[in-house]
């Protein structure tokens, strides 16, 4: 049911669709340069709009640059965290299957209770290396 109200306009299809076959970063200027070159017809503030609708529903996520810019990539369910490559900026995802042991020992060791984390991993793919 969600699928089907998150992707109910043709934008927000095309979009989606463009960041999961993209696998990297895209600011909203790629994404509707990328868009406009496959003869879609989509007003920048669309794309604008549709990547914060995304974001908030947890289908892409995003991140600043050193401008402040925002870029954006497709996510899949549940929680996860990005590995980044640095030379083509291809994007996996890497489970975060051991923070509830790192969560434990912050709480057992510092005494701190943590709330939420973000986590960016940078390196090279295997098609870099």
């Amino acid at each position: 049911m969600l699928e089907r109200t998150l992707y109910s306009t043709s934008a927000r299809r095309k979009i989606a669709e463009l960041l999961k076959a993209e696998r990297r970063y895209l600011t909203a200027a790629e994404i509707h340069r990328l868009l406009r070159a496959e003869n879609a017809r989509l007003a920048l503030s669309t794309v604008y709009r549709t990547l914060e609708t995304l974001a908030a529903t947890g289908v892409a996520s995003s991140r600043a640059d050193e401008s402040g810019e925002s870029s954006y990539v497709y996510c899949h369910d549940g929680h996860h965290h990005h590995a980044i490559c640095r030379s083509c900026g291809h994007v996996d995802d890497v489970s975060c299957t051991t923070m509830d042991q790192f969560r434990a020992t912050l709480l057992e060791e510092q005494s701190f209770a943590l709330d939420d984390h973000a986590i960016e991993f940078f390196g090279r793919c295997a098609a870099c290396r």
